[in-house]
């Protein structure tokens, strides 16, 4: 089942983002900076900005398995929407939550009228690059990000949300 997330969500939100960047971005993102990221931290982060933003789980049996958060696109295209994260419980992923999670933001883009979306990816993410292409993803844009005092490249992502969602 797909819902708007609630608080009591949180901690198990924190847990699959920090568990997914550690196991996603080992190899592309500095270790040290990996290794510090914590559970307590992520959802410290959450809930401070839980009131403000409405995001989505898939839920299966009370356990949260995967999650996303989008809105507005936060560059000067404010006619796009974007999502922000897009993140699957690692041992849960291949079984199709990461597609209807992404189809299920893009029906709420469109009920907000937006006709296209975007997203950031890590342009070393081989995983994620090849999901998001998958899913019908056309390149779109490039840039640098920091993360930890280290900068990385970053691909964006384009979607036709009336493809995204038949």
């Amino acid at each position: 089942m797909i819902r708007y997330y609630e608080e009591k969500d949180i901690e198990q939100v924190a847990k699959i983002i920090t568990d997914d960047w550690k196991i996603a971005y080992r190899g592309i993102i500095d270790d040290e900076y990996l290794d510090s990221l914590n559970y307590k931290d992520r959802e410290e982060r959450i809930r401070s900005k839980y009131q403000k933003q409405k995001s989505i789980v898939y839920v299966e049996e009370g356990v949260v398995k995967g999650y996303s958060r989008f809105g507005i696109n936060r560059d000067e295209e404010k006619n796009l929407g974007e999502l922000y994260a897009l993140y699957i419980k690692p041992d849960e992923r291949g079984k199709g939550i990461g597609g209807r999670l992404l189809k299920e933001t893009a029906r709420i883009l469109k009920k907000r009228g937006y006709k296209e979306m975007i997203l950031w990816c890590l342009e070393k993410n081989k995983n994620g690059r090849s999901f998001y292409e998958k899913m019908e993803g056309k390149l779109y844009n490039k840039r640098n990000i920091e993360i930890g005092n280290k900068e990385y490249g970053e691909v964006c992502y384009k979607y036709n949300l009336e493809e995204v969602i038949k």
